[in-house]
C-alpha cells in the first residue's frame, strides 16, 4: 500500500512540473522580446544625432549623468530616465533589413540615430496601421511602440539639470557683491531648482546685476550674475570658437526670488588671497584712528630686524663718520664700537641744546 502511494505522489509531482514548464513556455511565447538586452548599469555613453541639430552626448560620471555636448553640464535625471526607457521597450515585430524598403519606412535617411555604448539604432517613420515606430539595428528592422521618440526629439536644453548648483557641489563660503553670505543662505542655495532654463547667446550680463560667488571646500567655484528681482540667475558658459563674439550663458529662472542674507563676520575657510601678505591682517583690520582700540583678533607681523654681515644693525639716514684709528697704530682702523660707552644715551635722541655729558677720568 505504501509503495502505491509513493508512486502516485511521484507521478503527481511529475505532472505538476510538466504543467509549470508548459505555462512558462506559453508566457515566454506571449512576451515580446526587448529592443536591446543592455543593462542600465552597463551603459556609459548615450548619443543622439539629428540632422540640422547639435549632437547630444551624455556620459556617466561618478556623480551621475552629464551632458558632454553641446555643452558640459549636469544632466537632468528625469530626462535621462525617459531615455533609459528604451532598454525596456518590447519589439512587436521584426524582419530582415534587406527585405524592407528603407526609403519607404523613413530609414533612408533616418529621422535620427541613437547610440548606446557601441550599439546604434536608426529611427524611421510610423506604421500607418498600428502606429508603431520603425527602428533599424544590427541588420533587422523592428516595430516598437512610439513612446521613446518624444524624449529623442527634445531640445538639448531639456537634458540639462535644472538644479542651480552642480552635482556634488556643497557651498562652504559665498559672497554677494563682495560681502560674505550667511550660512542659511548657502544651505538654501544647495537645494534650489529652477522652474525653467534659457540659453542666452546675444545679450551681455546686466552691469547693475548682483554678483554671487560660491566656493566649495575642495576649491571649486561657481559664479552667477543675478537680476534685480533675484529670479534670473545667469551662469556664463565657455565661448564657442565658431562664434567668439557671442557670450553664451545659461539662465536659471526661479519660481520665487531667493533671499541673499549677508554675514560680514563670516570667514572664508579657504582663506583670502590678500591674507598671503604678512601685513594683510593689520592693513585690513587696524582702524585709521591711532587712538582707537585695536581688535583682539588682529595679528601683527613680527618686527623685521636687518643685520650687517658682522651681526650689527645698520644705521640709516645718518652722516658717515670718519673711521677711528687704533692708538699707536694709525694704519689700522678700530673695530666698530671701539671706545664707545655702551650705557651712554643715543646722541640722536638728545636735543641739540642739551648739556654735554660729564666725562670721568
Amino acid at each position: 500500500m505504501s509503495g502505491r502511494w509513493l508512486i502516485n505522489i511521484a507521478l503527481l509531482a511529475l505532472v505538476i512540473g510538466l504543467i509549470a514548464l508548459i505555462q512558462r513556455d506559453l508566457i515566454t511565447a506571449r512576451t515580446p522580446p526587448l529592443l536591446t538586452d543592455l543593462d542600465a548599469a552597463d551603459l556609459l555613453v548615450m548619443e543622439i544625432v539629428r540632422d540640422g541639430e547639435p549632437t547630444i552626448t551624455l556620459g556617466r560620471s561618478p556623480t551621475g549623468w552629464r551632458m558632454e555636448a553641446p555643452v558640459q553640464m549636469d544632466a537632468d535625471a528625469n530626462q535621462i530616465n525617459r531615455l533609459l526607457a528604451i532598454l525596456d521597450t518590447p519589439v512587436q515585430r521584426s524582419f530582415p533589413e534587406q527585405s524592407a524598403d528603407r526609403t519607404q519606412l523613413g530609414l533612408t535617411p533616418p529621422k535620427l540615430r541613437l547610440r548606446l555604448n557601441t550599439l546604434e539604432f536608426a529611427f524611421g517613420g510610423i506604421d500607418p496601421v498600428a502606429y508603431q515606430r520603425y527602428v533599424a539595428s544590427a541588420g533587422l528592422v523592428h516595430l516598437i511602440e512610439d513612446r521613446i521618440y518624444p524624449a529623442l526629439i527634445a531640445p538639448p536644453l531639456a537634458y540639462v539639470s535644472r538644479q542651480l548648483l552642480p552635482h556634488g557641489f556643497t557651498p562652504a563660503f559665498g559672497r554677494v557683491n563682495g560681502i560674505p553670505l550667511a550660512t542659511d543662505t548657502l544651505t538654501a542655495l544647495a537645494t534650489v531648482t529652477a522652474e525653467r532654463l534659457e540659453l542666452v547667446t546675444d545679450a551681455p550680463p546686466d552691469a547693475a546685476a548682483t554678483l554671487v560667488e560660491l566656493s566649495a571646500a575642495d576649491g571649486a567655484r561657481v559664479q552667477f550674475t543675478v537680476s534685480e528681482d533675484r529670479r534670473r540667475w545667469r551662469l556664463s558658459l565657455p565661448r564657442n570658437p565658431a562664434t567668439p563674439q557671442a557670450e553664451p550663458a545659461l539662465l536659471y529662472v526661479l519660481t520665487t526670488a531667493l533671499a541673499l542674507t549677508s554675514d560680514p563676520e563670516a570667514i572664508d575657510p579657504a582663506g583670502d588671497a590678500a591674507a598671503t601678505s604678512p601685513n594683510a591682517a593689520a592693513e585690513h583690520a587696524l582702524p585709521s584712528d591711532p587712538n582707537a582700540l585695536v581688535p583682539s583678533d588682529v595679528e601683527f607681523a613680527p618686527p623685521a630686524v636687518r643685520l650687517t654681515p658682522n651681526g650689527e644693525q645698520p644705521i640709516e639716514n645718518t652722516a658717515s663718520a670718519p673711521p677711528r684709528k687704533l692708538h699707536g697704530e694709525p694704519d689700522k682702523d678700530a673695530p666698530s664700537g671701539f671706545g664707545d660707552d655702551p650705557f651712554a644715551p643715543d646722541p640722536a635722541a638728545a636735543p641739540d641744546d642739551a648739556p654735554a655729558a660729564a666725562t670721568f677720568r
